[in-house]
């Protein structure tokens, strides 16, 4: 396997026992810390910058150590210019004074690997700031233990810092620093500058950018299309376990489950018995609570979920919190380039990975899903579809449709719901059904929120200049929007640009919407009510958590879902549903909106029932601005 692409980088203290005997003298704890180092060092431009750029990146090593650097003088004297924390100068000062007393720096300048001593309750390590031309300083790394397996990545250090010292002092013409390669001189590992990616700080694993540019780097190289597979592995419901135990607890958990994987990719069976231990690999925290695993050079393609069902059952042990012990449900999605039609592409098979992590979530997740070529049609037609949401909202080709709504008792008209349309050439539209899931998981559907909203702020200009009545209209919220922190600052933001005050606005928003982060829901919805919004439970009794959302949640009304309505006056159990909520919400103080009344029927039991307003085709059909103004302002 190729060095460079090894994962794993533990503390010290986490990592398992066999680790220095797995990868001796590759720096395994360090590769990632030393990418970063290579290109941070070599940019300094004053010996301050070098100093701190240094002390940055031990403090990942060593993260409570004391450093001292002691440069060279003109007179051969070492003198400290430079302690970290700066509380500590007097005690570095007295230490490096013993040391060259005791003679233990004499014998570190003799040792081109490092130098270690233990003095009372702490260790010191010195190593050497040279080149093959000259000896330029000393760096003291002081700690309670420092393990020798960091003994070789805090000389790698070293060596970077020194090959920057000696382009700071250098005369050259060119004032460059010295080629990556003139580390191999230092005994450092070789390390290619496309792969100088910073890691990701909380699991030690690869950053993401890291993990497509070697996908890409590896597709590109691939000589045979089986040779090349990613393994996509998402925990489900992840953000129950901040809410429930508390972020620390959540971000110990992901470093959990990256020692879990990582020492999964290095056992045994995973190694040899599924053919790993030849390919070159790179395994990476790719989202907040996902994580990917990259192969190239593959000999045993065919073993990709095997090797996807063993990382998964390592992790069903579950992770020891306390005094209880918590289970994660994990779904992972694999593909590989032998799916791939086409030019083979990074891109497209990340694309397939995550297309093959949602079946898995589909089917039920806490299971892997391999990708399949039939899904390529679908595939397509979603990509087609993302085309032609973004190059709608470029040629500003959405439309909105008005719906009426009507008070039940008297039928005046309170208010309108904003439907969104969308017309591709001389077609017919794109049903909503169709579009919006798409917008929804591709992201689109936040810009498309904010286009609605402007517009119907236009509009509502537009109507009040004519003198029209100032009825409220609904937008819908997606469970996309709603699930993030900026919705209100957002809406509020859109609202005071356009001048139309907040109680022209009113917000739906489903059950389902809710459940996908309950919390932030909760969040958003009393921010809303704070600004002075409006906020209805849309196709209410049909979503997960029906009485816990008017519980809980400080809503303004409750939308009865069509389901309910349509089967009025012909189904007994709808009507004794339709009654039992009409009734509840009545002792609760919402008012009702009935939605899809299409038969006078429907329309004459609500009202006996107490239904506060209603919308459907028998009352009036979503129509265009001008229509609407036509039929229902005139």
């Amino acid at each position: 396997m190729n060095p460079a692409m090894r994962p794993p980088l533990l503390s010290p203290s986490e990592s398992p026992g066999e680790f220095s005997h797995s990868a001796p003298n590759l720096y395994p704890l360090a590769l990632d810390i030393l990418r970063e180092a290579i290109t941070r060092l070599p940019a300094c431009r004053t010996l301050t910058e070098l100093c701190n750029a240094l002390d940055r990146s031990a403090r990942f090593l060593l993260p409570s150590a004391s450093m001292g650097i002691l440069l060279r003088q003109p007179d051969a004297c070492f003198e400290l210019i430079h302690c970290s924390p700066m509380t500590a100068w007097e005690s570095m000062h007295a230490l490096t004074e013993h040391l060259v007393d005791s003679g233990c720096f004499a014998r570190a300048l003799q040792h081109s690997h490092g130098y270690a001593t233990d003095v009372p309750d702490q260790t010191s390590l010195l190593q050497r700031l040279a080149t093959p031309r000259r000896i330029d300083g000393m760096v003291v790394w002081v700690e309670r233990r420092i393990p020798a397996l960091l003994h070789q990545p805090l000389g790698a250090l070293a060596d970077l810092a020194a090959l920057s010292l000696s382009r700071l002092h250098s005369d050259t013409e060119d004032g460059q620093p010295p080629a990556y390669q003139d580390l191999a001189q230092f005994n450092t590992p070789l390390l290619s500058h496309e792969v100088i990616i910073p890691t990701d700080h909380l699991t030690g694993l690869a950053h993401r950018t890291r993990f497509i540019r070697f996908l890409r780097r590896a597709v590109a190289e691939d000589v045979s299309p089986l040779g090349v597979g990613v393994i996509l592995l998402d925990i489900d419901g992840f953000h129950r376990v901040n809410r429930e135990f508390g972020c620390e607890t959540g971000d110990q958990v992901l470093r959990d489950v990256a020692q879990r994987l990582d020492g999964a990719l290095r056992s045994r069976f995973i190694q040899d018995e599924l053919g790993i231990a030849d390919c070159d690999l790179c395994f990476a925290r790719t989202g907040a609570d996902e994580f990917g695993l990259a192969l190239s050079h593959m000999r045993y393609p065919q073993f990709l979920p095997d090797i996807a069902a063993h990382l998964h059952s390592h992790l069903a042990d579950g992770f020891r919190q306390n005094d209880s012990r918590l289970h994660l449900s994990v779904s992972i999605g694999v593909a590989s380039l032998d799916n791939e039609a086409g030019t083979p592409s990074a891109q497209a098979l990340l694309r397939s990975a995550d297309t093959a992590l949602k079946r898995a979530k589909l089917a039920g997740r806490n299971q892997y899903a391999v990708y399949e070529s039939a899904w390529n049609e679908t595939g397509s037609v979603h990509l087609r579809t993302e085309s032609l949401l973004q190059e709608a909202l470029r040629k500003d080709q959405f439309v909105l449709h008005f719906q009426p709504l009507f008070r039940l008792d008297d039928q005046t008209l309170i208010g309108a719901e904003v439907l969104l349309r969308l017309w591709i050439g001389d077609d017919a539209p794109l049903p909503p059904a169709t579009f919006i899931p798409i917008a929804e998981s591709s992201g689109q559907i936040v810009e498309i929120g904010e286009w609605v909203l402007r517009r119907v702020c236009r509009q509502i200009h537009v109507w009040d200049a004519q003198g029209f009545p100032p009825i409220p209209l609904s937008i819908n919220v997606s469970a996309i929007e709603l699930s993030r922190a900026d919705l209100t600052p957002r809406l509020s933001h859109i609202l005071d640009q356009s001048h139309i005050p907040v109680a022209r606005i009113h917000i739906e928003i489903t059950e389902t919407a809710i459940a996908h982060n309950e919390d932030q829901a909760l969040a958003n919805i009393n921010a809303l009510r704070a600004a002075g919004f409006e906020v209805w439970i849309d196709d209410f009794g049909t979503g997960y958590s029906s009485l816990k959302s008017i519980k809980n949640f400080p809503i303004s009304g409750l939308k009865l879902d069509r389901e309910f309505v349509k089967d009025l006056a012909h189904s007994p159990a709808a009507e004794a549903i339709t009654g039992s909520i009409l009734s509840m919400a009545r002792q609760l103080g919402y008012p009702v909106v009935g939605e899809g009344i299409e038969e006078a029927a429907q329309l004459q039991f609500l009202q006996q029932h107490g239904c506060h307003a209603g919308q459907g085709f028998h009352l009036g059909r979503p129509v265009s601005p001008e229509t609407f103004q036509d039929c229902y302002f005139r």
